[in-house]
């Protein structure tokens, strides 16, 4: 059945829209490249303009390109947090260790291979842990690790800036290079004020948004960055993800405010009204999405619905795009849309595992039309999804209903860790009534952030130094299990078996995410506010631009 009560009232508006998407795009790419063309500098690896340290600063940050407004601050969050300076050091100095390995024989490709000792390229050879760590790396005050970093990648002979001219014959993950490059671009922008790296951003996204050109709108997962043919999946039919292409909003819209260009918004905006207005089989719950999108007849495609793999994100940006972006289009719908979704959610995903001697419930979240007693780690990005989801929610018990959901799902996700030899949790588990501990059915730990994003947000909420002490637990294990003997951090093969094999892969989200939510949860609560800050779902930090106007949920939890 369509799900009308979330349909935006603006057929008119998205035809018109289309039109001119198709008006605009040449010109915007054309008017992107020709900034861009001569900027790029062989001498001193930084752009013209630039100070002695390859950084390009905005003398008035980010004041003449659309600046975000000085944000209301909600008595949402817990007052009187404090930094934990040893945990939080700890914290910085493994941050610090592991872009030291990544810098001292990976620089400029994507990720480090600590074992064997070399760089490997998995997202398009761009230097994906450069620009992931960039944020990280401000935020942590690495200034001179953050310099070198930036100015790596503002050389002229770096992948990047062949990039930004036009010169790479490459394929690349719309998606991916969304969160991590576009991502981590913004937030560097949003830090700095560096104009240059706004510059780049919006010849990156130039170089994406060759992949909208499609019948209904909706991307295709690929796109080659020179050519600008764009291309979907074998494995999934050659569907697009709904993770993928309903994960955007928030960096185009971001992107259209920063540069004061609406045609990025305008892509990713008419995806959420080609979502909301596309009818979904009768069997979904309302409110809920497939996970697959047929870009070329504009219908979904199977039944399948994730708050894991191929979902998560989408779910994650209606709350977070509708906290965050100043003049949202249809910004009820989106809210209207999220609050939808928690309560499919709730009735038809969200089971009980167990219920512990207090009375303290363990809930995990199944798949719909999958396996109805498992769930992968990266659905425990959820309770940390629902403590935003309280935030100004439209009533004080939604609110609460939200946080309580968040505690019962973290609980689960704590103990995935806790019920492991290595303490660490397998990447996806089942869950038998009332046992004792999950059975691990993909036994691998691969660097994760979900469970430590979740406790973050969780202690920003309640000021409760449980989830603190859970955090330094999870991180002391990894510290345990991932670290290696040149200095880099590894996954691992199986959390069963103590110390066990690595897999030789230093994530690259592993700087910009599970380090940076690890070293923010032992930070005072000043340090990236959340009435200020958003999370990109790759852990990059936007400044907000929206007040808050709703009512809000100050619940006592």
């Amino acid at each position: 059945m369509a799900n009308a009560r979330f349909r935006p009232r603006i057929r008119a508006r998205r035809a018109a829209m289309r039109a001119a998407l198709a008006l605009l795009a040449c010109a915007v790419i054309a008017s992107a490249f020709e900034r861009t063309r001569g900027r790029v500098r062989g001498d001193r690896g930084a752009f013209a303009g630039a100070d002695d340290r390859g950084v390009r600063l905005n003398p008035v940050t980010n004041a003449s390109v659309g600046a975000p407004k000085m944000r209301r601050r909600s008595s949402y969050w817990a007052p009187g947090i404090t930094t934990d300076d040893v945990k939080r050091n700890d914290i910085k100095s493994a941050a610090r260790e592991a872009f030291a390995a990544y810098e001292a024989v990976a620089m400029g490709h994507d990720e480090l291979a600590p074992v064997s000792n070399r760089g490997v390229d998995d997202f398009g050879g761009f230097g994906a842990t450069l620009v992931d760590s960039l944020d990280t790396l401000y935020v942590m005050g690495l200034r001179e690790e953050f310099t070198r970093a930036l100015m790596y990648l503002k050389r002229r002979d770096s992948a990047l800036s062949a990039l930004a001219r036009g010169e790479v014959n490459r394929d690349v993950s719309v998606f991916e290079t969304n969160i991590r490059i576009l991502g981590g671009l913004l937030s560097t922008y949003d830090l700095t004020g560096d104009a240059d790296v706004l510059e780049l951003s919006e010849t990156l996204a130039s170089r994406l948004s060759a992949a909208f050109q499609t019948p209904s709108g909706v991307p295709r997962s690929f796109v080659n960055v020179k050519t600008g043919h764009s291309f979907g999946l074998p494995w999934v039919g050659k569907a697009s993800i709904l993770a993928d292409f309903g994960s955007m909003h928030l960096e185009w819209a971001t992107l259209s405010a920063r540069a004061r260009n609406p045609i990025y918004e305008a892509h990713t905006a008419a995806v959420f009204d080609k979502i909301m207005a596309t009818p979904v089989a009768s069997s979904t719950p309302t409110g809920l999405f497939p996970v697959l999108f047929n870009p070329e007849t504009g219908a979904w495609v199977g039944q399948k619905v994730s708050f894991g793999s191929l979902g998560d994100s989408f779910y994650e940006y209606l709350i977070k795009c509708w906290r965050s972006l100043d003049a949202l289009h249809e910004a009820d719908a989106w809210r209207r849309a999220f609050d939808a979704a928690m309560a499919a959610m709730k009735t038809s995903l969200l089971h009980t595992w167990k219920t512990s001697e207090n009375g303290e419930r363990f809930a995990y979240v199944a798949p719909l039309g999958g396996d109805a007693t498992s769930m992968e780690h990266l659905t425990c990005f959820m309770p940390g999804m629902l403590v935003l989801g309280g935030a100004e929610a439209p009533t004080q018990a939604l609110a609460a209903d939200y946080v309580q959901m968040a505690k019962d799902i973290a609980r689960t996700c704590v103990a995935m860790y806790t019920s492991t030899p290595t303490g660490l949790s397998a990447d996806t588990v089942q869950f038998v009534a009332n046992a004792t501990s999950p059975t691990f059915t993909v036994r691998k730990s691969i660097q994760r952030p979900e469970t430590v994003e979740s406790l973050f947000y969780l202690y920003r909420k309640t000021g409760d130094d449980t989830y603190r002490q859970q955090a330094w637990t999870i991180f002391e294990a990894m510290k345990r299990n991932y670290r290696t003997s040149n200095g880099g951090w590894q996954g691992i093969k199986d959390v069963s078996v103590e110390h066990a094999q690595g897999d030789d892969k230093q994530q690259s989200f592993f700087l910009a995410e599970t380090l940076k939510y690890l070293y923010l949860t032992f930070s005072d609560g000043e340090t990236m506010h959340l009435d200020e800050w958003v999370f990109n779902t790759e852990a990059h930090p936007f400044k907000i631009t929206k007040n808050v106007t709703t009512v809000e949920a100050a619940v006592a939890m």
